[in-house]
């Protein structure tokens, strides 16, 4: 869409109505360099949280994260995040995962004019463009910043701000207009003058300064205001009065610019974002039941031909390959899921490794470092931790393996346990291929089964099996005729005492 421009007194309107955000390409690479700035220094006082507000996961990771791959989606010459609250948190985080970063810290918290004031330093003499993007708003997409950023070109504007209609404008700074119609000041909520709160179109805080502009005119802000902060916003009127042209930029769907401030404003955008990613999954081939009631994070990958039942919470850095099934109420977390597995109800499956065509559950559970081998069979009510099941291999009910290596087409009876923790330390339980062990059976470690072994039910196996030996370890049975008559008569005779004396 060609942009409209309103010249008045050398102030210029841009205003571009986004109809249709996924039919909109535009290149990145801009005639002038670029610098970004994240704005994360807020705790979130309203999210009643004791975590800063930037901390609060959305789609399976943090709301900064959103903010920073936002900034990244677009070439710039650096990334500075403004930090304050919990600033070693987020900092941890950030360089974990983005090593390339910038930092510099607001301490107080004084408003957004004096978060952009800490940058100063390394915005002076930059001869570009400075975009200002939010922590808290992580639906802003690509298409939308890079449109935001040629429209600031276009209309030579020394400031653009992004503004949108949302359906309730209240809390949200306003666009004030002169009487021709352009921007003249953002007015904050709290600062609003009689009939302004009528104003619809509000500030969504994402902003384009021309950097030469912004340095000079930090530091001239005041905090003259109802919240005594310094406002970023303030600019505007600046811009207005100096003559120079300031930017509008318009979104048609005001939740793309939504920021979270509450609760309930993250479980609006939880549900939103989360419909986009199920129509994405599903248009790729991925078959939903009841998409109304699946969780997949953003975070996961899943190839087409995947069935997903209801109720199905798929979170972290899983995978999931072509084929696979999974049942109603069973919780996937960071872990690599094979091609045409079957994933049977309630099973909870955390940092866990299945290969190709193995069958888990009902009701297992398989913990870190569990790695369930090729066509194996995990039962219900089983529980894997820190193990390997060889290919083909069975362990079908009631049974804990923790700290084991299990080797190929071996069978663990129902009720049988590795018993690896003697109170100080974790020992290991090794079984070998083939190797057969009868229901009830408690394996202490460190022990191992030899190959093609057996182990009769009902025993506990202290010593090493030899391969294709059988192991019997529990106490001789002994039989004695008639007890149970002399039992009973006794039992009797007890009972009819009790009642005479009663």
């Amino acid at each position: 869409m060609e942009p409209v421009q309103q010249c008045h007194c050398g102030a210029s309107v841009l205003r571009y109505m986004l109809l249709e955000h996924g039919n909109s390409h535009m290149s990145s690479n801009n005639s002038r360099p670029l610098m970004t700035v994240v704005l994360a220094a807020g705790k979130g006082t309203r999210m009643s949280s004791s975590i800063t507000k930037v901390l609060h996961l959305l789609r399976g990771k943090p709301l900064i994260l959103h903010a920073v791959g936002q900034a990244r989606s677009v070439s710039s010459a650096g990334i500075i995040v403004v930090l304050g609250h919990q600033a070693e948190r987020v900092r941890s985080l950030l360089t974990a995962v983005d090593p390339g970063l910038e930092f510099v810290l607001q301490e107080p918290q004084l408003g957004t004019g004096h978060a952009m004031m800490q940058c100063i330093g390394r915005l002076e003499g930059f001869p570009g463009d400075v975009l200002v993007l939010s922590g808290d708003v992580p639906m802003l997409t690509r298409n939308t910043i890079e449109r935001l950023l040629r429209a600031h070109l276009e209309t030579k504007a020394v400031l653009s701000v992004l503004t949108s209609y949302p359906p309730d404008p209240v809390g949200y700074g306003r666009i004030i207009r002169d009487r021709a119609g352009f921007p003249s000041a953002i007015r904050e909520q709290k600062d609003l003058l009689h009939g302004e709160d009528e104003i619809l179109e509000i500030n969504t805080g994402i902003y384009v300064f021309n950097a030469a502009f912004l340095t000079r005119e930090l530091p001239l802000l005041s905090n003259n205001n109802a919240q005594v902060e310094y406002y970023l916003t303030d600019l505007v009127e600046a811009a207005y009065r100096e003559d120079k042209p300031v930017g509008i930029f318009s979104l048609d769907d005001p939740l793309e610019a939504l920021g979270i401030n509450t609760h309930p404003e993250l479980a609006t955008m939880e549900a939103a974002m989360r419909q986009t990613t199920l129509k994405k999954l599903m248009e790729s081939g991925v078959r939903m039941i009841d998409p109304s009631t699946t969780y997949v994070d953003d975070t996961v990958t899943m190839e087409g031909e995947v069935t997903l039942y209801p109720m199905v919470c798929i979170y972290g850095a899983t995978s999931v390959e072509t084929g696979t099934v999974i049942h109603p109420g069973s919780v996937i977390t960071d872990s690599k899921i094979g091609k045409n597995v079957v994933i049977h109800p309630h099973s909870v499956i955390s940092e866990a490794i299945i290969e190709d065509d193995a069958n888990v559950g009902p009701f297992a559970r398989l913990r870190p470092e569990a790695r369930i081998g090729r066509n194996a069979k995990i039962g219900n009510f089983v529980e894997v931790k820190k193990s390997s099941i060889g290919e083909g291999s069975k362990v079908s009910h009631l049974t804990y393996i923790g700290d084991s290596t299990i080797g190929s087409n071996a069978n663990v009876g129902a009720g049988s346990v590795t018993c690896n923790y003697d109170g100080f330390s974790k020992h290991h339980t090794i079984i070998e291929d083939g190797v057969f062990v009868g229901s009830g059976t408690m394996m202490v470690a460190p022990v191992t089964l030899g190959k093609n072994s057996m182990v009769a039910a009902g025993s506990t196996i202290t010593k090493d099996v030899p391969a294709d030996a059988l192991a019997l370890g529990r106490s001789r049975q002994e039989n004695k005729d008639g007890w149970t008559i002399a039992w009973r008569r006794k039992i009797a005779e007890s009972k009819s005492d009790k009642k005479e004396n009663s």
